[in-house]
């Protein structure tokens, strides 16, 4: 908890919650560290209201709930996905009155919106003329060209939301934001790149995931399973067709690895196109789907596991892989969108995204190569669990938090 005399900072989070899971609990996490140091002003919605108000008094947090217009979510409801965006973006202007009205009365010194984690939802505060951070936020990540095959019927979909991101992007109230935000966390580098060349010097690559209580590391040691003279490979995860399943069935059909075997855990829209893949490339006889499992069954299958596969083609993040990377277990992953930014050349093996043929060509190698060595499998799991213990605690985001915070505030 922060002294009386700390500066006060203005936090906007419409996805905050302490009990929550994903983005909603990394929400909650960004205030709660923010506070350890500074006199927080917490603004988000009322779906946590009373978890978010337990837990504050304990931080010493100053929480404020901004309730979704009723009227907008009336005529927006009938417009689906779109209707979403749209409510999302009148809860932004509805708070950012809000933190106008405060900002009179408690003179901010600084102001950062941390949820949603997307440039979708514009970061109206910036307005306030204070020093100010946005993010970490994502969105400009997209399905390489030639590979829509391994996303199935997602492919007109994505097809859209690359067209309506093109768009999006082109508002006037968010290149305000992008303009006038001080510091832009950016969730990985192909997001970066994605705001433009106006931007980039003041992005800074913040991939937002963190480690739970239950996950962060307690050994070095190196992950060695009871030799049974199988292969064990594991995915853990939403079956989201982005996740781009279909791609490690094919490298699995090419390596011809005979005593391997992949557990899938999880459900999702994903999973009925994973099923039919793994028929045409006639590898389900190596595949067991499991289904969505407790969290505190999960334990067993990481331990029982040789490597994590996560061939995603679009994701900000993946908390699955940094689960992984804390218990000391390697990761092939895509040299693409959030993963690259959360597994490095020495904790994982990363797949450069080229022509789909060779991709899946690498892919089968690395496959290879990681069951003929599990020398290298331990070395790469020590590293990984190093890499998650050093980048990914919440006390590495304070420190991340309260150096940047202190550098704008030096500069006022």
């Amino acid at each position: 908890m922060s002294d009386a005399n700390a500066p006060k900072v203005l936090m906007i989070s419409y996805a905050c919650n302490p009990d929550g899971t994903g983005e909603h609990w990394l929400g909650w996490g960004w205030a709660e560290q923010a506070a350890k140091k500074y006199r927080v002003h917490l603004i988000t919605t009322v779906n946590a209201q009373a978890a978010v108000e337990h837990q504050s008094k304990a931080c010493g947090i100053q929480p404020y709930f901004v309730p979704l217009s009723g009227r907008v979510r009336k005529w927006t409801s009938p417009f689906g996905r779109l209707g979403a965006w749209v409510r999302k973006i009148n809860w932004a202007y509805r708070a950012y009155r809000l933190a106008t009205d405060l900002h009179q009365k408690e003179k901010f010194s600084l102001t950062h919106q941390t949820t949603f984690h997307t440039f979708r939802i514009p970061f109206l505060a910036t307005r306030l003329g204070i020093p100010s951070v946005w993010g970490p936020i994502a969105g400009g990540e997209h399905i390489p060209y030639g590979f829509y095959k391994f996303i199935g019927p997602l492919f007109l979909p994505e097809s859209l939301r690359r067209v309506f991101n093109t768009l999006w992007l082109r508002l006037p109230v968010v290149q305000e934001s992008l303009r006038c935000a001080n510091i832009i966390f950016t969730s990985n580098h192909t997001t970066m790149e994605y705001l433009g060349e106006s931007v980039r010097s003041k992005c800074v690559v913040v991939p937002p995931n963190a480690m739970r209580a239950e996950d962060e590391v307690r050994s070095l040691q190196p992950h060695i399973r009871k030799n049974d003279g199988t292969f064990r490979l594991l995915y853990v995860g939403n079956c989201l067709a982005t996740r781009a399943m279909p791609l490690a069935f094919a490298a699995l059909a090419r390596a011809k690895i005979s005593n391997c075997r992949l557990d899938i855990l999880g459900t999702g829209t994903g999973l009925d196109f994973w099923q039919s893949q793994a028929r045409k490339y006639k590898v389900t006889d190596q595949i067991v789907f499991h289904g969505q499992k407790p969290h505190k069954e999960l334990a067993a299958f990481y331990e029982n596991a040789d490597v994590l596969v996560f061939p995603a083609l679009r994701d900000s993040g993946g908390s699955a892989l940094l689960e992984a990377m804390s218990k000391g277990l390697p990761v092939i992953c895509l040299d693409w969108g959030g993963p690259t930014e959360m597994v490095d050349d020495n904790s994982g093996v990363k797949i450069p995204i080229t022509t789909p043929d060779e991709t899946i060509q690498r892919f089968a190698d690395a496959l290879t190569r990681l069951h003929k060595d599990p020398a290298l499998r331990a070395e790469l799991g020590v590293r990984a669990a190093k890499r998650a213990r050093e980048l990914f605690s919440w006390d590495a985001k304070r420190r991340l938090l309260e150096s940047t915070y202190d550098k704008l505030l030096a500069k006022k």
